[in-house]
């Protein structure tokens, strides 16, 4: 695909130099008419596809580097910087080597013309919401204020994944404590003592005649099921496939229509409307479509609350919500009302269920403990009154 250099001025009247991957010059007008850009000259050059860095075998970025990312670009583009001298910037500064070769990718990508969203989808180790969230932020000519929503947001999620790490590691040790105890009375302690009991001949308990099935379950069947499991879950993995409990589908669906919500609620702020708001977020929403749909109603008459009703796919609360504001004028305070209720409604059941696990796992040992320690002692008695006879 040839590339274009183009002469342009942007919405604030400067002058900027771009350049764009596009079919034709009739496609590369429409880009820049729907960015805001007004071209000068424009001409066409011989550029190689494989044209900026992308870097191969990097794992994804974790939060806290995505959030080092958004919160110190935010900052600099505040500061007047470019973006390029921004990236140039954060390569020479951090001590990481990985996160230096990422930095210096981007460069050369934002250089060669693309946008920093499309720089940042090339090298595959943001998250799509991330991108999605920048994509808006440089159509709306709000990328440092978007940046800055997408450093708090990312600050609040490191927030409450310490602090269920932090509820959990009690817990879970006792977990797998509890776990290898079991294990070992199951298959090393009971079979033993039942041998005793069947060579007295008594006849075996039904709780111990259950354990010993267990038993046996777990001595002969146990690798193989385990091992059965994981290459299941790398395979859907491998495939891009997600299990999720749906309790933690839930908080996920709260947490994606507050970082929705809230971006909606920067670009009416800045002017955008709606519709273009809703296409815009379109990238940002895990839901493929769903902005799409959204946006349809609202050309073709429907007010926002009745697009949402129609889609069927948010709560009527939301709508409620939204309903209110556009009665009364005030939709973007409305849309910030909803993205802070979903993302404190997610915090508060994640941190209810961290409490919620030790208690949870202690009466689950317990009961298991109590069953093994039963069939265990059960044979010990009956052998206890065969010796007093």
């Amino acid at each position: 695909m040839p590339r274009f250099r183009i002469t342009a001025y942007d919405s604030r009247g400067s002058q900027k130099t771009l350049r764009l991957d596009a079919a034709g010059e009739d496609e590369v007008l429409r880009e820049l008419s729907a960015n805001g850009y007004i071209p000068i000259s424009l001409k066409m050059e011989q550029v190689a596809e494989t044209s900026g860095t992308n870097i191969k075998g990097v794992k994804k970025l974790s939060a806290a580097e995505q959030y080092m990312f958004c919160s110190m670009t935010s900052a600099f583009l505040r500061s007047g910087l470019s973006l390029t001298e921004i990236l140039g910037i954060l390569q020479k500064q951090t001590r990481d080597k990985k996160m230096s070769a990422i930095y210096g990718a981007l460069r050369e990508s934002v250089e060669s013309g693309r946008s920093l969203a499309q720089s940042m989808r090339l090298q595959s180790v943001f998250r799509d919401s991330l991108i999605g969230i920048v994509d808006a932020g440089e159509r709306s000519s709000l990328l440092p204020e978007v940046l800055e929503k997408a450093a708090v947001m990312l600050r609040s999620e490191i927030s409450v994944r310490r602090k269920i790490q932090s509820a959990l590691t009690y817990p879970a040790l006792m977990l797998i404590v509890g776990l290898c105890v079991v294990t070992f009375l199951v298959i090393y302690v009971v079979p033993q003592m039942t041998d005793i009991v069947v060579k007295a001949g008594r006849p075996l308990p039904l709780a111990t005649k259950i354990l010993l099935m267990l038993s046996s379950v777990v001595k002969y069947g146990g690798i193989p099921v385990v091992g059965a499991l994981a290459a299941v879950y790398f395979t859907a993995k491998k495939r891009g496939k997600s299990f999720s409990v749906p309790f933690f589908r839930e908080v996920k669906n709260h947490l994606t229509i507050s970082l929705v919500f809230a971006q909606l609620s920067a670009l009416i702020k800045s002017g955008v409307p709606l519709v273009q708001a809703l296409e815009m977020s379109e990238n940002m929403d895990p839901v493929k479509g769903r902005m799409q749909r959204l946006a349809d109603l609202v050309k073709r008459g429907y007010r926002f609350s009745q697009s949402l009703e129609r889609e069927g796919s948010y709560s009527e609360d939301i709508a409620a919500i939204v309903r209110i504001g556009e009665g009364g004028a005030n939709l973007p305070d409305c849309l910030d009302r909803i993205a802070e209720n979903s993302w404190e409604f997610a915090q508060t059941s994640i941190q209810k269920w961290s409490s919620l696990a030790e208690p949870i796992i202690i009466i689950v040992l317990g009961v298991a403990v109590g069953f093994v320690v039963m069939a265990v002692l059960l044979p010990i008695f009956s052998l206890s009154d065969l010796a007093s006879l």
